[in-house]
């Protein structure tokens, strides 16, 4: 059941969008491989869909998933939702036949919306196919009205890395909060988004960028770095949201270096994973001056951000605290402790989610709500100026022969050698020690374990050097860009 999301909302998005429909008019709105709609056409085709979505049984109080490829279509699905006071809860469109059904089951969804079907399904489902365009032609544009909206906006799945995902959820008004306040906003006069909409950091940019009158363009689902970086020029936005890999991705055709190679972008964001700071300085000097790094949580909304000469001064950290959140460290007894100390983040803010859906207690790590703060079950610091630095997952910490070892610490001084392209620190059983440390890098082909090992001796103590390295062609990522430490430990544990 969804707690503490009874009350009424002091505003629906629904609302919004039908206001913004009527002053941008003609104005570009959306353009993805399947639609292009001004913002007229937006809310037309959504007060269509909707209509069409009540004749499959979704009203007031739905929860409806939405599982589609296209960026497009699943902003006016959202649209069509909350015109219906019907809560969007986005999907993963790689989430195969048995995870969809496993979700419709676990958050008691009355239809997931989807672009193809599998036989074998078990739940009820709304195909958005070549012929859905036809099937809601007849229906009527006006825009549906409700008297007042009850149900959340969104519940935001997480990206599932380490379990299976938890639902937050956002009424409205938090929804919008989150979208009309990224700081700093610098969209201008168009959007490329080469992120499914599943992932709450793309949201957030795709419905802030259209609050300003933007066009969002949505990249195909399938594309090569070269192709992205074509289209960036090309098409001559003026922003760009992605996250760390295909930045990583992009940096490899950056040539030189000697001038940025997106030098037109108001805004280069990435989202969705931490950066090595020598990265950020990279980005900044090759890919584009505008660089902005977030640091959000799909619990809290956006809590810092890291960009212009700080990115120069302060590239270890993630940015400053965003003036309109209350950003703590706290200790395994939730007392705050003193700038610079590492301990465990947590934020207040108007955008966090209001409840978890069908948790009755919080989780022991990763993202959780508790006592009125927003857990990102992230560590850290913060220091007198309001600078964040993480340290990683709570639940990555390693405790070696007693002492903590966070492994932001190895992986920074790892990626300081001249043939280290990326890496990631993971700690393993090894008894009675309790937990070593093992380092997975990507470099170059003339790259040693000798080198690497004489470069931690001397930029290291003893405890925190690792003792195993392992070279790997890649990193295991998800589709949000956020290394599998899990996979890694697999690896360890069934190879040791």
């Amino acid at each position: 059941m969804i707690r503490g999301a009874d009350s009424l909302n002091s505003v629906s998005l629904a609302d919004v969008f039908v206001g913004l429909g009527k002053r941008w008019g003609d104005r570009p709105a959306i353009d993805s491989p399947q639609l292009t709609l001004t913002y007229s056409e937006l809310i037309a085709r959504a007060a269509r869909s909707a209509r069409e979505l009540q004749l499959n049984g979704v009203g007031p109080g739905s929860r409806v998933g939405i599982a589609l490829r296209d960026g497009g279509e699943t902003v006016v699905l959202m649209i069509a939702l909350w015109m219906l006071d019907a809560a969007a809860v986005p999907i993963d469109f790689r989430a195969n036949v048995a995870e969809r059904s496993q979700l419709a089951s676990e958050f008691d969804l009355t239809v997931i919306v989807e672009d193809r079907r599998a036989p074998a399904a078990t739940h009820n489902s709304v195909l958005v196919n070549a012929g859905w365009t036809d099937r809601i032609a007849g229906h009527d544009e006006s825009p549906l009205w409700q008297r007042e909206a009850r149900a959340p906006a969104l519940i935001s799945l997480t990206s599932g890395t380490t379990s299976r995902p938890v639902g937050f959820v956002l009424d409205h008004d938090r929804a919008l909060f989150r979208s009309i306040t990224p700081l700093p906003s610098r969209y201008g006069e168009s959007l490329l988004n080469p992120l499914s909409l599943s992932f709450s950091g793309s949201r957030s940019h795709t419905l802030s960028a259209l609050l300003q009158g933007a066009t969002v363009r949505f990249f195909p689902v399938l594309f090569s770095p070269q192709e992205l970086a074509e289209a960036i020029v090309a098409l001559k936005v003026t922003s760009v949201c992605a996250v760390p890999t295909i930045i990583r991705n992009l940096l490899e055709l950056s040539g030189d270096g000697s001038a940025p190679l997106f030098d037109g972008l108001d805004g280069f964001y990435s989202i969705g994973a931490p950066m090595l700071p020598d990265e950020k300085l990279r980005v900044r000097a090759a890919l584009s001056r505008n660089f902005i790094q977030d640091y959000g949580s799909t619990v809290s909304g956006c809590m810092s951000s890291l960009y212009g000469p700080d990115i120069d001064t302060r590239p270890e950290s993630v940015g400053r605290v965003q003036p309109f959140v209350a950003l703590q460290v706290v200790d395994g007894e939730d007392r705050v402790l003193p700038h610079g100390e590492v301990g465990s983040i947590r934020v207040r803010a108007p955008g966090m989610a209001r409840s978890m859906y069908g948790q009755s207690t919080p989780r022991a790590s990763g993202d959780t709500l508790k006592a009125g703060w927003a857990y990102p079950g992230d560590i850290g610091t913060l220091d007198e100026q309001g600078f964040v630095r993480l340290m990683g997952r709570g639940s990555d910490l390693i405790i070696r022969g007693g002492a903590n070892v966070h492994p932001s610490e190895v992986e920074a001084v790892i990626a300081e050698h001249e043939s280290v392209r990326d890496v990631v620190v993971v700690g393993f059983t090894k008894l009675p020690e309790g937990q070593e440390i093992a380092a997975f890098v990507v470099g170059s082909s003339d790259l040693t374990e000798a080198a690497l090992v004489a470069h931690c001796r001397v930029r290291l103590g003893p405890d925190k050097r690792p003792r195993k390295f392992l070279f790997v062609k890649e990193l295991p990522r998800n589709p949000n860009g956020k290394i599998s430490r899990a996979e890694l430990r697999l690896r360890l544990e069934t190879s040791s």
